[in-house]
């Protein structure tokens, strides 16, 4: 059995950086988690040591790894053959089903990851409104297509002003006439916004957000800011354009629009609609989807989108999640486990600020105030946060190196018990390292 070490130094001869996907590494272990299978809340190493996952898979897992409704929906693809490019009664069902449940929903269409999703429905706002112009708010994260991986995590000595950030393209590589055509606005900021519709307003097509700016840790909207983002879009004739790929199904059957009360006219729903496997969905009002071929000349195609398995693995996911008491055990799971944090992080006397909606949280460490926007986000300590997360690890306890965390509902009292007890044992070791003498 090769160790960690090892196994990191033979994929990088082969994979850049030793990972498939860039965010897979862990700069607290310095090379990417690897597992050898998982199960329920675990993942479970290359020596078959068990971890309690408070990653899954980036939100992706909320049913916990392996589900036996998965497992089943996917064999039962199997059985039907390995089908590509057709149509099948599930595919209609499952949009069916989506219609039923979301409040924007009022036709569908499949693809794969969050990124090509939501740039599909980029374009369809595009075509339905014949503008170009798109805003979106910083710290706010929609894939990694050209037109939107601008400003999701920029450097503050590159953002621009607070109150009028620039355009920060997030990779290597990308146009930068696409700049031209992104507006960057601070999230929560009434004024800002107002202003950015002032100036662009009759230009453009769409106004992009994460209702639950999840991809900053957890950023919840200001009490009315999601219904002035609504009434601004119906002012100047705008989209508005919800990225649900974190918050649908985990805040509700209905999303972070079912929970706010706001409905925008497209949606995305991603992660854990698919129960873990890759599917994510473009919802929206009649009208606006009409614009998509065959019925209208934006097009949304490939050969791969809504793969059998994955769509049989959707309807199994959402049977789950309409299963009585699914959210309540999770709200109660949830308030039980943010209350012990919450107690750990006073007791250890280190500066750090949770935050958390559903199942899923984020930590700032060294900020001791509430987070309201990203620039709040960016002023936390990464390297505090490196100490936490490589003292869980060792303790038992999964953490990636990202924005957010959280827990499925396959995890017990007794799982998460389990990694409070690790949790405090890394805030012992942020408390050691940093405040020696404080």
């Amino acid at each position: 059995m090769q160790s960690a070490e090892e196994l990191y130094r033979f994929a990088s001869r082969y994979l850049p950086g030793g990972v498939c996907a860039s965010a897979r590494s862990n700069p607290a272990l310095g090379h990417p988690f690897f597992v050898s299978r998982g199960e329920g809340p675990y993942v479970y190493d290359l020596d078959g040591r068990p971890y309690v996952d408070m990653c899954t898979s980036h939100g992706a897992s909320l049913l916990g790894h392996n589900h036996p409704a998965i497992r089943a929906a996917v064999s039962r693809a199997l059985e039907l053959g390995i089908i590509c490019a057709y149509e099948t009664e599930h595919h209609s069902a499952l949009a069916q089903r989506l219609c039923e449940l979301v409040p924007c929903a009022e036709m569908a269409r499949f693809a794969g990851s969050g990124t090509e999703t939501v740039m599909h429905g980029l374009r369809l706002a595009r075509a339905a409104t014949g503008r170009e112009r798109i805003i979106k708010f910083e710290g706010h994260f929609h894939g990694y297509s050209d037109h939107l991986y601008y400003s999701s995590a920029p450097p503050l000595a590159q953002a621009g002003p607070a109150d009028s950030p620039r355009p920060y393209p997030q990779s290597a590589g990308m146009p930068r006439a696409l700049a031209d055509l992104i507006t960057i606005v601070p999230f929560n900021d009434p004024d800002a916004l107002a202003a950015a519709f002032a100036r662009h307003g009759h230009e453009v097509a769409t106004l992009i957000l994460e209702p639950i700016n999840y991809d900053s840790g957890c950023i919840l909207p200001r009490p009315g800011f999601i219904e002035l983002c609504r009434a601004l879009c119906d002012q100047y004739g705008v989209l508005l354009f919800f990225d649900e790929v974190l918050t649908a199904f985990r805040v509700g059957l209905a999303g972070a629009q079912g929970c706010f009360g706001v409905t925008p006219d497209l949606a995305v729903l991603g992660k854990a609609f698919g129960g873990g496997m890759p599917i994510s969905a473009l919802v929206g009002r009649r009208p606006i989807m009409a614009h998509l071929r065959p019925e209208g000349a934006s097009e949304h195609s490939g050969t791969y989108l809504a793969h059998l398995t994955t769509v049989l693995a959707a309807r199994a996911a959402l049977h789950e999640y309409a299963q009585g008491g699914f959210y309540e055990r999770l709200a109660e799971l949830g308030q039980r486990f943010y209350d012990g944090f919450g107690e750990i992080i006073r007791r250890s006397g280190v500066s750090c600020r949770l935050q958390y909606a559903g199942p899923r949280f984020g930590l700032y460490f060294g900020v001791d105030e509430p987070v309201w926007n990203y620039r709040q986000a960016a002023g936390q300590r990464e390297e505090m946060l490196l100490v936490f997360i490589t003292g869980c690890i060792r303790r038992g306890v999964y953490f990636h190196v990202s924005a957010h965390h959280g827990f499925s509902a396959a995890h017990t009292r007794a799982d998460l018990d389990r990694a409070l007890e690790a949790i405090e044992g890394g805030m012992a070791d942020v408390r050691d390292q940093f405040m020696v003498g404080r």
